[in-house]
């Protein structure tokens, strides 16, 4: 069983995490990575590194009247150390929904489950490395198009317990090279098309996950919040071929386990314990689709 894991992750480590997001364009693939150097507050303990691989695979089916039924399959791998061995942990899952449509088309409504595995695989899998949420995403399209007001509510069910976040966003096309899009508190993008193949731009992203530890270490849960200040660059290679990079600050990185049973932080860990903030570079690849 746990064989069989690792090779289905991967696999799906190439297949990111379901982020709802409000942007003027659709990835059918994308493939990244993201290198963060560790510096930790702790003095005593040795500087590492995290690596955090992401990919999705997107398969929309857009029906007569506009309703869309909505497939992502999505993974990560996030890696720390420097040197072997490791320290890895994966999640990996698959969201499906509905987008409904109304008969003025002003109106949008998307319901999305999002089941998905969260764990060290240290283990066979059990009911602890699963995880269940959802999230529902109103959208209002102003008569001329180019304002989109979204409003909604992300819910997934953490190692650390019921997580609730509500979601406000837009998508603004304030001209024919200026865009200012995303859904707070997740993400937001103020981008600047140069020509027809480079857009660059600065943004946000803010972003926390729970991860299910082994037997080992007491079926313990580590907890991630990350949030950075971001430049971009996204390049079209051919047609619908993309590469991009983003440069950034990051205002938070916190990997910190916890105690499953007190929820208390626990330190015994080298490579689970609070840093200070750094930068940290993510390049990629995507297939993607421009909306506007």
């Amino acid at each position: 069983m746990k064989n069989a894991a690792y090779l289905f992750i991967s696999f799906l480590f190439l297949l990111s995490p379901f982020l709802v997001k409000a942007q003027p364009f659709v990835d059918i693939v994308n493939m990244n990575a993201q290198v963060f150097g560790i510096k930790y507050k702790d003095s005593s303990r040795a500087n590492s590194l995290a690596t955090t691989y992401n990919g999705s695979v997107f398969i929309p089916k857009k029906f007569v009247n506009d309703n869309m039924f909505l497939f992502r399959l999505s993974g990560e791998v996030v890696q720390l150390g420097k040197l072997e061995p490791y320290e890895n942990l994966y999640a990996f899952g698959a969201s499906v929904g509905f987008q409904f449509v109304s008969k003025s088309k002003n109106w949008k409504a998307a319901v999305v489950a999002m089941p998905k595995l969260s764990s060290d695989l240290r283990d066979n899998i059990s009911k602890n490395d699963f995880q269940f949420g959802g999230t529902t995403l109103f959208n209002y399209v102003a008569n001329d198009t180019s304002l989109k007001i979204k409003f909604g509510l992300y819910y997934n069910r953490e190692c650390f317990g019921n997580f609730f976040v509500p979601l406000a966003g837009i998508d603004w096309k304030v001209n024919k090279r200026l865009s200012v899009y995303g859904i707070l508190p997740n993400n937001m993008r103020v981008e600047y098309k140069i020509c027809r193949n480079f857009y660059t731009g600065i943004g946000y992203k803010n972003y926390q996950r729970s991860y299910r530890l082994g037997l080992n270490d007491q079926n313990d849960f580590v907890r991630i919040k990350e949030s950075q200040a971001k430049v971009f660059f996204d390049f079209f290679v051919w047609k619908h071929a993309l590469l991009f990079a983003d440069v950034a600050y990051m205002l938070k990185y916190s990997l910190i386990r916890y105690d499953d049973q007190n929820k208390n932080e626990v330190h015994a860990s080298s490579v689970y314990a609070p840093m200070e903030n750094n930068i940290v570079f993510t390049f990629g690849f995507a297939y993607r689709l421009r909306l506007d």
